[in-house]
């Protein structure tokens, strides 16, 4: 629709509106339904459009999304393009730039990663419309995943994506959402129980993409006491619904509350959790629990921590 036919419509109802006011609006009012069918069924098919809207700042959105990419890129253009004529704004952290071909990193740069996420986090809830809006994806570090989560609450209601890393039975290879099921058979075994008393600093380890070996812990904290938390699935791509969520959330919090009842003041956290699981935990994590600091597990050993109460990079003693 070009300018002078817009100009041509807009004489003929001003005209209209002259000679006979009633038809001359409900004509109008015609027009305007037209105008605003179109620019719904245009937004819808416009993939310009819906990004220049999604760009407004002061609009809402009903879904965004946080990739974080710290450890390796991902292909999620697809995903994004679902939500996107919903009203999408997607933030995007490809730090894995930042890591040296063997993971190692500098704290320097570890220092600019964490305060650009927390910038970014920042940015993604002051645009949220509801506490579902928020969409969780990527490839972050288990340290960095944490950190994440621990800037929402356990009421909020993510939509959380895995990545299933080959094909099976019920999932092809790639990012999927979580399935919304409510029922799982998966067990979380703990060890707390067998502690009738512990020391103000613990060792806290999370199986489950695969078993931490407690040699290598000791490499890293000189702490006698280490309490475990697994799942009765351990292995890579095995967390796959919210339910099983929900019932790690729900363990994970007892244990804490517990440790802190019995005296703990600093928990150091070693974890093997898929990105859905790492953000998640980190959600439950209150001002009232103990400090927590999560390390990162990489080639064989845990290399550095971040604590995340003043998100201080940690640097493991010498191995």
């Amino acid at each position: 629709m070009d300018l002078e036919l817009i100009y041509a419509i807009i004489n003929v109802i001003i005209d209209a509106i002259k000679k006979d006011p009633i038809n001359g609006i409900i004509l109008l009012a015609i027009l305007l339904v037209i105008l605003f069918t179109v620019s719904i069924l245009s937004y819808k098919k416009s993939r310009l459009l819906q990004r220049l809207v999604n760009f407004i700042p002061f609009i809402r959105k009903e879904y965004v999304m946080v990739v974080n990419f710290s450890k390796k890129e991902g292909k999620i253009n697809d995903i994004i393009k679902d939500y996107m004529e919903y009203g999408c704004k997607a933030f995007k952290l490809y730090t894995f730039t930042d890591f040296n071909k063997d993971g190692t990193i500098t704290k320097e740069k570890l220092e600019r990663i964490v305060k650009r996420q927390q910038e970014t986090i920042k940015k993604a809830k002051k645009i949220m419309k509801n506490a579902n809006s928020l969409i969780y994806i990527g490839f972050p570090h288990v340290p960095l995943g944490f950190l994440d989560g621990v800037n929402f609450t356990d009421i909020d209601d993510p939509i959380l994506y895995e990545y299933q890393g080959m094909d099976s039975e019920c999932l092809g290879k790639g990012f999927f959402e979580l399935k919304r099921i409510y029922n799982t058979e998966i067990e979380i075994e703990q060890t707390l129980n067998n502690y009738d008393s512990l020391d103000k600093e613990v060792v806290l380890k999370i199986e489950q993409s695969f078993k931490i070996n407690d040699d290598d812990i000791k490499k890293v904290v000189n702490v006698s006491s280490i309490v475990s938390l697994s799942s009765s699935k351990i292995g890579r791509w095995k967390i796959t619904n919210y339910a099983q969520i929900d019932k790690y959330q729900r363990e994970f919090e007892k244990m804490l509350t517990e440790m802190k009842a019995k005296g703990v003041e600093k928990i150091h956290l070693f974890a093997t959790t898929p990105v859905s699981l790492s953000f998640s935990l980190g959600r439950v994590i209150n001002h009232y629990h103990p400090e927590i600091i999560v390390y990162n597990y990489n080639n064989g050993t845990f290399d550095w921590g971040i604590n995340l109460q003043n998100r201080e990079i940690i640097e493991p003693m010498s191995q």
